[in-house]
């Protein structure tokens, strides 16, 4: 974890847990209009904040808007969308809305632990069913799966398709990039989970860290057990630092590999990395979707347009003109039954292969770009009614900070937060702890 030595037995060194405060954010609308150029035109975001801590997270830049930093007050001061599902369900009956796909999770994750206790989701899946509206989910959590008979339900109804986010499968790297968040393979056992049930997922292997995570071997790795836990698609993406993220990235990624900063201040003179790196790494990941059946091309991360009647998705044409319906090929797609035991999975070995997943026959598959939200409101204490919080933009005490890790941070407090499953006070305990292949 961030900030910490290895113990003499191998292990790391756990910080000190801190509070995590929640407050409301009042919210007239739900549905967020997207900068042109996108895939999507609309995106949901039930909170502000996110206790994942990831380090890559664009979406810190998203808290200062807010009166806080896009640091420790990113991770521990979350933000609840009061009357989501109230203002979600003014905005579908609305006489201008078209019935356009709608991307959650573009900025929080909406199955962080807190959404447990408040369970937004399920009204919000609910509302855009019966609306007709097509969307997709990003996620690193197993919690989506408490929803899978509305995701099942709306596969048949509107279309949908669920995104989990799985930029690497080493657990070494996963403690220090994101330390919040589910094992990588507790992702990968949901992804498999889904597809069983006929629901559209597949893998974000986003973002990709240049000199970290950019290597053959590394790609291979996420790329082969998304393929073997039954992924309908996987979209790769490096690094994007837009404005107000490059502050907190450097930082913590120099804590991690102080030699390749150099790399970095070269190939970032602006959001994003030179277009001969992306170029070449993007190359790389279409060469190894190839070699383990995943459907390559830019049409296969379009977004999905509608609902067949036996239950799948039907795909929608790419930039190119040209859908894609085949099935994933069968060959090299099968489950691997994962050694080692806990709540977590595997720790520190890898997979072998097992049993076969079932493969579903797919279509074009939904791709997700980081965007920031286009509202904000006001916000107050949790337990409050909506109209009686205060409209100023407070910032967390140092109480409510609480104690930072003893040994170097990457910023004030960062990574001495949850580990996954953690009680904190916000339906850490509502995660679903999966059981794992072989297990």
């Amino acid at each position: 974890m961030f900030g910490t030595r290895p113990r003499s037995g191998g292990g790391p060194v756990r910080p000190r847990a801190r509070r995590i405060q929640y407050r409301w954010l009042a919210c007239k609308t739900l549905i967020n209009k997207v900068p042109p150029g996108m895939p999507f035109r609309w995106s949901i975001n039930p909170y502000r904040g996110c206790t994942h801590g990831c380090v890559y997270c664009y979406a810190r830049a998203t808290h200062p808007y807010l009166g806080l930093d896009g640091g420790l007050d990113f991770e521990s001061v979350i933000f609840v969308k009061a009357d989501a599902v109230k203002a979600l369900r003014r905005d579908l009956g609305r006489p201008g809305w078209n019935r356009e796909l709608v991307a959650i999770g573009t900025a929080t994750d909406p199955y962080q632990p807190i959404e447990g206790k408040y369970r937004l989701m399920r009204g919000i899946l609910r509302e855009l069913i019966d609306a007709g509206t097509p969307f997709s989910i990003t996620t690193k959590s197993t919690l989506v799966l408490r929803d899978l008979d509305l995701l099942v339900e709306a596969t048949r109804r509107a279309g949908c398709t669920v995104n989990l986010s799985v930029p690497t499968v080493d657990p070494a790297l996963w403690r220090q990039l994101e330390p919040g968040t589910p094992h990588p393979y507790q992702r990968l056992r949901v992804l498999q989970r889904l597809r069983e049930a006929g629901v559209r997922a597949g893998v974000f292997l986003a973002p990709i860290l240049p000199g970290i995570t950019d290597d053959r071997r590394h790609l291979e790795a996420v790329v082969r057990e998304a393929a073997r836990h039954g992924a309908a698609f996987l979209w790769p993406g490096v690094l994007h630092l837009g404005p107000g993220v490059r502050e907190w990235v450097f930082p913590a990624l120099a804590r991690i590999r102080p030699d390749l900063m150099p790399m970095y201040r070269a190939l970032y003179r602006g959001r994003d990395a030179a277009p001969f790196y992306r170029e070449s790494v993007l190359r790389r990941v279409e060469e190894l979707k190839t070699k383990w059946g995943l459907p390559t091309g830019r049409h296969a991360v379009e977004p999905p347009r509608g609902a067949e009647a036996d239950g799948g998705v039907a795909g929608g044409a790419g930039r190119n003109g040209a859908g894609n319906s085949t099935p994933l090929a069968a060959g090299p797609l099968a489950a691997g039954p994962v050694r080692g035991s806990g709540p977590i999975g595997p720790r520190d070995r890898d997979p072998t292969p097992g049993q076969p997943v079932p493969v579903l026959p797919v279509a074009a598959m939904a791709g997700v770009t980081p965007i920031l939200p286009g509202s904000w409101g006001t916000n107050r204490p949790l337990g409050t009614s909506p109209g009686s919080g205060p409209r100023a933009r407070p910032a967390a005490s140092a109480g409510e900070r609480g104690r930072g890790p003893s040994r170097r941070p990457l910023w004030p407090g960062h990574g001495d937060g949850r580990r996954y499953g953690s009680r904190d006070g916000g339906g850490g305990s509502q995660q679903l702890a999966l059981p794992l292949p072989g297990a």
